[in-house]
């Protein structure tokens, strides 16, 4: 894969608009190289951005198995995965900390398939506009949409992946650890950029952030793209991992005061005391009636920016939620709990004359009866405001924000939530958080990351613990464990680097 191969092929692909995979319906003007605003915007509403986003070859992500929230039984773990060589056993070995997670000498998708394909549509995008000779006055706004766009959307995959191949970001250190090349150029011919530090990345994300902010338009034909409040929330959830909490109030108060400013709040959020099963006496293959056609479509009003993520985890078919995820949930108010958590079969096998069978299990069925996403919601936007509001100490607007929240989740008469010391309430939202966000992919695991850093604290852990059967795998958030490496079939082309070529067994 010369000088990231997978880039320099989507790039290729974009220019010629011959072979590159299916437009959303948008037909390419022949085999023409883009020459107007226009045929740059259609690039964007090509699926290989939001398709592979930190997912694997069948959708799924092994970052999740990394977390508290995912645990395998016996039998999922040593017959489903490993003695079946599961095509994707990177998500056991994730669970047990066995490094290499990922064959080194394949293809990462989180690369090649996810960010850098991603990055290759924005960085032709925003070439592609700044290279048109003579933009029309009556375009030039439309030019400047299109490319605020662009900039948000390659900000957004790069600032992830720096925390996914990076260490724990550590305000008000160096972070000079080299971690990902910036990519930026579209020129196919252009040598690969050296590897940018953490915190290069980190101040080239918030440039193109406030670069696209301006100009991002206030709607936008599909969730896919990022809008003014889909930008204000990138700003916000950036602070939060830089420590602005000032910062990331004052966004996510721009960012939440526009969504609801035509409609309220039930225009962004479902109130789940409105949902009923489409047939009671089978809730497992029932879907769930809402207000609306679109709870399980993108385009669901909750989405604010969609990215794919893991739907099938917590269920049997690759792993079940912790007991520690689903002790979080008031099971009696809770209806993401009646809705999400249903019981069903486990696992169940015999090999090599062993049995294993996990009986009925407390299975996650979120991803299969609702849309989610691992980009941004308008229920986290709301409580990464709650957490901001909490750690500048305006604890009584940041009960009041999860307050708000729950009147949509539980049960019509649920008592509120009261003000109390600081870090009560921070760790109030910071449950509440984590019962609203996909319980695998990506989320959690930055969020372990960035919690790390407050020792002595209710939402502080210093390592993660998995069982499998009697067996303990433990690992150091803070350490290489929690730090994915960069494949050799990328490291070999790329020797400028000085990254030496993973040589641990697989």
């Amino acid at each position: 894969m010369r000088l990231l191969r997978t880039y320099i092929s989507v790039a290729c692909g974009v220019l010629l608009l011959a072979a590159c995979g299916k437009f959303l319906d948008v037909k390419p003007k022949g085999k023409m190289i883009p020459s107007e605003v226009a045929d740059f915007d259609h690039l964007l509403d090509n699926t290989g951005i939001v398709q592979y986003i930190f997912l694997d070859n069948n959708t799924g992500s092994m970052l999740g198995y990394l977390t508290d929230n995912l645990e395998l039984s016996e039998g999922i773990g040593k017959v489903a995965y490993k003695a079946n060589n599961h095509p994707n056993i990177d998500r056991f070995y994730a669970y047990t900390f066995r490094q290499p997670y990922g064959n080194p000498n394949t293809s990462d998708y989180f690369w090649d398939w996810g960010t850098y394909r991603a990055a290759a549509y924005f960085n032709n995008v925003i070439d592609g506009i700044r290279s048109i000779p003579s933009i029309k006055s009556e375009d030039a706004q439309y030019a400047r949409s299109v490319s605020a766009q662009a900039l948000a959307g390659r900000a957004w995959g790069y600032f992830h992946h720096t925390l996914v191949y990076g260490p724990v970001y550590k305000p008000g250190s160096t972070n000079n650890k080299r971690t990902i090349p910036y990519v930026t150029s579209s020129d196919i011919t252009a040598p690969m950029v050296d590897l940018s530090t953490q915190e290069e990345v980190f101040k080239r994300v918030a440039a193109d952030l406030h670069a696209a902010l301006p100009d991002a338009p206030a709607v936008t034909n599909w969730p896919s793209r990022p809008t003014k409040i889909a930008v204000q929330t990138m700003l916000a959830n950036y602070h939060l991992f830089t420590q602005r909490y000032d910062s990331a109030a004052y966004y996510a108060n721009l960012a939440w005061t526009a969504a609801i400013a035509n409609g309220g709040p039930g225009k962004v959020l479902y109130n789940y005391n409105d949902f009923s099963w489409t047939n009671p006496a089978n809730v497992i293959n029932s879907t769930i009636k809402a207000p609306d056609n679109f709870l399980e479509a993108v385009n669901s009003r909750e989405i604010l920016l969609f990215r794919a993520t893991d739907r099938g985890a917590g269920r049997s078919t690759s792993s079940y939620p912790s007991a520690e995820f689903i002790a979080l949930f008031d099971q009696d108010n809770d209806l993401r709990y009646k809705y999400f958590f249903l019981s069903a079969p486990g696992y169940k096998t015999t090999y090599n004359g062993t049995a294993y069978d996990d009986g009925t299990r407390i299975q996650y069925y979120r991803g299969a009866k609702t849309q989610m996403t691992t980009g941004f919601t308008y229920p986290e936007l709301l409580l990464i405001r709650a957490e901001a509001y909490a750690r500048t100490n305006r604890l009584a607007e940041a009960v009041a924000d999860v307050n708000l929240l729950r009147q949509y989740r539980y049960k019509t008469g649920t008592p509120p939530l009261t003000a109390a010391a600081q870090d009560e309430v921070i760790a109030a939202v910071l449950q509440e958080r984590r019962r609203e966000l996909p319980a695998a992919g990506i989320k959690r695991f930055l969020d372990l990351k960035r919690f790390v850093l407050e020792p002595g604290k209710p939402w502080h852990k210093s390592k993660i613990v998995h069982s499998l059967g009697s067996e303990r795998f433990e690992a150091a958030i803070d350490s290489d464990f929690f730090i994915l490496n960069i494949s050799n079939t990328i490291l070999q082309y790329n020797p400028h680097w000085n990254v030496p070529l993973d040589t641990r067994p697989y």
